[in-house]
């Protein structure tokens, strides 16, 4: 007689769930306005770099804003139509995320190597001045996920991107000071490339993980072989078979095992197994986990 038993533990936010949204909603307030203004400026000056930068800090904006919608729908209740959730919702955000950021490499490349022919005359000043303010504000924003980066996967991305931002805006600055006392403008379109190499090395990170969790691939974040350890090292499991380990959202993964156990076992010590199995699983960052019975175990094994 095969048993099939579900588990749909939510794990906790990190920290005070509170004082982590006001920190998403402070640095999506000054990255947004922070973009808004970079665009203006580096369209007005015709600096691609800056234009370069204001889309990668977009990028920045939304993905803060799909690790807010992945850690708010992680609390809403499962429905019967979705049972998980609505959370794979923001596996889907990344997706569209980073195929916008693509297409945004894509013309900040395009519009480089036609710079490079003719490089306009430029501001470095200006550019230098709109960059630092950049910095500044990404390196606030990062600190502001600090404290709570080392203990949520999807907050540690955010702090890491932020973080990387600051480094890119240094870039910028350096760009601007180039053209300020050596009019060499060129140096625009060259710091542009740089960065839409650094927003297309994330993006394609994202891209292939965002496309393996949509197709229930394997989270980076698991190593199948651990889990297979734990699974087969507790004294009670003689094998298992049909493993299968997805994601439901970019911070939860479930998992779902066929188990054959031990001779002598009896049905009522298979509580006290799958309880240990979680507990062990929950280390390896299962939060869901699914056991059945493999068809080797006959009714009368188990009575």
């Amino acid at each position: 007689m095969s048993k099939k038993q579900h588990t749909h533990k939510h794990a906790p936010p990190p920290g005070d769930f509170n004082q982590v949204k006001r920190a998403f909603y402070l640095g999506i307030g000054l990255n947004a306005f922070y973009t808004l203004v970079e665009f203006i400026i580096g369209y007005r000056t015709d600096s691609l770099a800056l234009i370069a930068d204001a889309s990668h800090n977009l990028s920045d904006v939304a993905s803060l804003l799909i690790s807010l919608f992945g850690m708010r729908l992680a609390q809403k209740a499962a429905t019967g139509l979705y049972t998980y959730g609505y959370k794979k919702a923001s596996i889907l955000a990344s997706l569209v995320n980073a195929i916008l950021l693509v297409f945004i490499v894509i013309n900040i490349y395009v519009e480089g190597f036609q710079r490079l022919h003719a490089p306009p005359a430029l501001p470095g000043k200006i550019i230098m001045l709109t960059a630092a303010i950049g910095v500044l504000i990404n390196t606030i924003s990062a600190f502001l996920f600090y404290k709570d980066q080392r203990k949520d996967i999807n907050i540690k991305g955010a702090f890491l991107h932020l973080l990387a931002d600051a480094l890119v805006s240094v870039g910028v600055v350096i760009s601007g000071a180039v053209m300020y006392y050596t009019a060499w403008n060129i140096m625009d379109a060259l710091i542009s490339f740089v960065i839409g190499a650094v927003v297309l090395f994330s993006s394609w990170g994202l891209l292939k993980e965002s496309l393996k969790l949509i197709l229930d691939g394997v989270p980076q974040n698991i190593d199948v072989e651990k889990v297979k350890k734990v699974l087969t090292e507790h004294p009670s499991v003689k094998k298992i078979r049909h493993l299968h380990i997805w994601a439901l959202s970019s911070t939860q993964n479930a998992l779902t095992v066929h188990l054959v156990l031990q001779k002598g076992i009896e049905l009522k010590d298979f509580w006290t197994i799958k309880k240990e199995l979680k507990e062990r699983l929950a280390k390896e960052n299962i939060q869901h986990a699914t056991f059945e019975l493999d068809e080797e175990y006959t009714h009368h094994e188990l009575v």
